[in-house]
């Protein structure tokens, strides 16, 4: 619809109600922004229909679809009502996006608190920590609409305050309880990380507020880290008298490093080095955070993490399969198992697919990083800047790491919704040797592709060798196999092997020994890259 931006002056002498002619050009604008807004009306349909096909078979009802694409059409519907909050304008329904993560946030709560037949709060796990983290998603998207100072600070307020609740209370507990740890803990302190980093990045750029949150994020790490170590610790100094003194049973404390000791200094160790990364203006910090906003500012970015979530997808629909197969008895989902003994998680991981998987991303996360700047002629820019050869590799290479494992993140909810959703523990201590085990070779795999990104300005000939070079490694655990070689050679090639350390790692024989070929092989060619910049300076 037309509308008149600039009015004409009128005529001295002229009649009020006669029409003035136009003297200067309109602005054609829309009246309603259309788009986003039938975006939002279908997706609400969605979740409205998705919602009954999931509720429809408790109230004994038949519906056109199950409860599988029920609950499908649900998720889509929720994307795109988020889709719709992140880009709405329209100060009326910001207020309703408003009042819905209010509302989200609070049965979030409530679920937390509410008796229920399993037990205190049972419901908060399946149904409350999705509630918090949609409440988050929509509080955060009207918050960075929200042109009122006075409403934007309340949703500021509301997050910020529930996060640090959720993380003291995670790490408080889950100090207190080892039960509470591997359980809910885990999970109050993942989704307190994320609402206190919600509530930093609602603030403006240069702010104090957000500053000193995210230094009170680091001290909470610090913490945490420290408690943990020192009860980890506390068996080893049993002989000093204070310590006896104060804690008349050492015994009980004997497994607390693993798996509690370790999740708890590993989870206080990513407050602290989150808080590092913003607040920190050491050079490698500045560049580190640089690379990953540019990583999410390419499109490879979200298809990577789409095409590994898919990828798990299927191979944790085949897992969920074969566990129902093998279990027998009238006990249900994930009694009395046939077949498939514990550790259970080797068969989500040990497979054809993931294989595959977990030596093709790097190729895809590295084969940008100098290689392209190389051919836009940045990196000449970049050296010039006060800094040396060496933090710029090392920047590239955290950078790279730290998105390898957000590419990763799916596999992980994938296995707390299986947790969560079967309703029977399994032993999922050797996730933490395996992460270890996937630290290490994904550090050496990385650290091959960033070394092969310097060494050329094409992008997929920097992947093709990456690659290559990473199937040659895998193929020698299949060529020790084949053929038979004398000892000393097998147990020489079993360290160059990273498919032998993984499923080590998965059967819960963990040997730190096997974690110094990978580790080298990220030092040396960490080092080589860092040499060829270097060259440069002498062409």
């Amino acid at each position: 619809m037309a509308t008149r931006a600039i009015k004409p002056k009128r005529d001295e002498g002229a009649r009020p109600w006669s029409s003035l002619p136009e003297r200067a050009p309109s602005i054609i604008r829309s009246d309603q922004p259309m788009a986003r807004h039938i975006i939002g009306l279908i997706s609400l349909l969605l979740v409205a229909a998705g919602a009954l096909a999931m509720l429809a078979p408790q109230w004994g009802l038949r519906y056109i679809f199950g409860p599988g694409w029920g609950f499908f059409w649900f998720a889509l519907g929720v994307a795109g009502l988020l889709f719709h909050a992140f880009d709405e304008k329209d100060a009326q329904f910001r207020f309703l996006f408003e009042i819905g993560g209010t509302l989200l946030l609070v049965a979030g709560i409530v679920l937390r608190v509410l008796p229920a037949a399993d037990g205190f709060g049972a419901l908060f796990l399946p149904y409350g920590v999705p509630c918090l983290a949609l409440a988050l998603a929509f509080l955060v998207s009207v918050g960075r609409n929200e042109p009122s100072v006075t409403t934007r600070q309340r949703i500021q307020r509301i997050v910020g305050v529930v996060g640090v609740l959720m993380a003291v209370a995670g790490f408080f507990f889950s100090t207190i309880d080892a039960n509470f740890l591997t359980g809910e803990g885990v999970v109050l302190i993942v989704v307190g990380l994320l609402y206190m980093l919600g509530f930093i990045g609602m603030q403006e750029r240069g702010s104090d507020l957000a500053f000193w949150a995210g230094v009170s994020l680091g001290a909470i790490g610090l913490i945490a880290c420290v408690v943990a170590l020192v009860r980890s610790l506390l068996p080893a100094l049993g002989n000093l008298p204070w310590v006896r003194a104060v804690f008349s049973n050492l015994a009980n404390l004997d497994s607390y490093v693993v798996p509690n000791g370790l999740l708890l200094m590993g989870l206080g160790g990513t407050y602290f080095l989150i808080s590092l990364a913003l607040c920190s203006d050491a050079k490698i910090v500045v560049l580190t955070r640089r690379e990953i906003g540019t990583f999410f500012y390419s499109p490879m970015a979200y298809l990577l993490i789409i095409g590994m979530t898919l990828v798990g997808w299927l191979q944790f629909f085949q897992f969920v399969t074969l566990v129902r197969d093998q279990s027998v008895g009238a006990g249900g989902f994930m009694q009395e198992q046939r077949g498939l003994p514990e550790p259970i998680i080797m068969f989500m991981f040990l497979d054809f697919v993931p294989v595959i998987a977990l030596i093709f991303i790097p190729p895809l996360i590295t084969m940008r990083l100098l290689s392209e700047e190389q051919r836009t002629g940045t990196l000449e820019v970049l050296l010039t800047a006060p800094v040396n050869e060496w933090s710029v590799v090392i920047s590239k290479f955290v950078a790279a790491l730290i998105f390898f494992f957000v590419t990763l993140l799916p596999w992980a909810l994938f296995l707390v919704a299986f947790r969560i959703m079967g309703q029977q523990t399994f032993d999922y201590r050797p996730l933490l040797s395996f992460f270890m085990a996937l630290l290490s070779t994904g550090a050496g795999f990385l650290a091959v592709g960033l070394f092969f990104s310097s060494i050329t300005r094409n992008q997929i000939i920097a992947s093709v060798l990456t690659f290559a070079l990473l199937l040659g490694l895998t193929g020698v655990f299949f060529l020790k196999r084949a053929l038979n070689f004398p000892p000393v050679v097998n147990e020489i090639l079993t360290y160059g092997s990273h498919l032998d350390l993984w499923i080590s790692s998965l059967e819960g024989q963990f040997a730190p020994r096997l974690l110094v070929f990978h580790i080298s092989m990220a030092i040396l060619f960490l080092y080589l890259t860092t040499k060829v910049l270097e060259s440069r300076r002498w062409k």
